[in-house]
C-alpha cells in the first residue's frame, strides 16, 4: 500500500474532475496512486463527495467527439461509484463559492469544487491543479506531489 493512502483512511476527501478523468481514461502517470486510491474507496475505507460539476466538465470531451458510450460510462460511475457521494450545487455552496471566488480570484468551477467540499466537510481535497495549492481552507492533496515510495 501507498503510505500516503492510510493517511486518507476513514476520512472524506473531496475529489476535483481531473482525477475522475486520470482514472477513467488510466492516465499512465496517476494510475500507481489513482488504481489503490480508487480501490481503498470502492472497500469503503474512506468516503468521498465531488459536485455535479465535476459531471459536466467529465461529460463535454465525450460529448465534442460524439462519444455517447463514453459519456454514458462516465455517468454510470458517478451514480453507482461505492462510497462516492455528486453533490449538488446548493444556495449554501453557491454562496460559499461566490465567497472563495471573491476573496481568491479562483474560477467558477474551482469555486463551486472547493466550496462542496468545504460544506460537505471533507477534510482533504484531492485535484493536479497547482494553483489550488495556496488555499488554506483545506487540506489540498495535489496529485502530482504526492510521494508514490512503497517502502516510505
Amino acid at each position: 500500500m501507498i503510505p500516503f493512502l492510510r493517511r486518507l483512511k476513514g476520512q472524506k476527501i473531496a475529489i476535483d474532475t481531473m482525477i475522475f478523468i486520470y482514472a477513467f481514461e488510466e492516465d499512465p502517470a496517476h494510475l500507481p496512486f489513482l488504481r489503490p486510491f480508487f480501490s481503498a474507496l470502492e472497500k469503503g475505507e474512506m468516503e468521498a463527495v465531488t459536485s455535479t460539476v465535476t459531471i459536466t466538465e467529465c461529460l463535454i470531451q465525450p460529448y465534442r467527439l460524439k462519444n455517447f458510450t463514453l459519456a454514458a460510462q462516465y455517468m454510470a460511475l458517478f451514480r453507482n461509484f461505492p462510497h462516492l457521494s455528486v453533490i449538488p450545487v446548493t444556495d449554501d455552496i453557491a454562496e460559499r463559492a461566490a465567497l472563495l471566488r471573491a476573496n481568491r480570484n479562483l474560477k467558477t468551477p474551482d469555486a463551486l469544487q472547493l466550496a462542496t467540499a468545504l460544506i460537505s466537510g471533507s477534510s482533504f481535497f484531492l485535484t493536479n491543479d497547482e494553483n489550488l495549492s495556496s488555499i488554506h481552507d483545506i487540506n489540498v492533496i495535489i496529485l502530482d506531489r504526492i510521494p508514490l515510495d512503497l517502502h516510505t
